[in-house]
């Protein structure tokens, strides 16, 4: 019973933030850059999403926080496990937006990545 209130409860938490994402907003707890609210603010930076499109990437963000939240914390490949997942998540993603959205999310995905290895922000166009 605890185990399904706490899937209800990540659930409710994804959807929330992505739709405080959608809107604007950074999607609270970890600020800019941390956190799954804040990467997925980072990620869909400069991108519209219908409402349509809203609903369906809420449901593939809350889907992996769930299958996320289900890796042991003491599980030594935890982070390979997470990182396929965000991988998997991504290509999910990816599948709901036009062309256009795409360039720029796959834009978003290379400035995080760049950011990550060197530790700041990626240079400027």
């Amino acid at each position: 019973m605890r185990k399904m209130q706490l899937v209800a409860a990540a659930a409710l938490i994804a959807m929330s933030a992505t739709a405080a994402i959608a809107q604007g907003g950074g999607g609270g707890g970890g600020g800019q850059g941390r956190g799954g609210a804040g990467q997925m603010t980072a990620l869909m930076a400069g991108i519209t999403l219908s409402a349509e499109q809203q609903v369906k990437v809420d449901t593939v963000v809350a889907k992996y926080r769930v299958i996320n939240a289900a890796i042991p914390m003491d599980d030594a490949e935890r982070r390979t496990k997470m990182m396929a997942n965000r991988t998997k998540q991504n290509d999910e993603i990816k599948a709901i937006l036009t062309d256009e959205q795409k360039k720029v999310f796959d834009k978003n995905v290379a400035d995080m990545a760049a950011r990550m290895q060197g530790g700041g922000r990626p240079p400027q166009e």
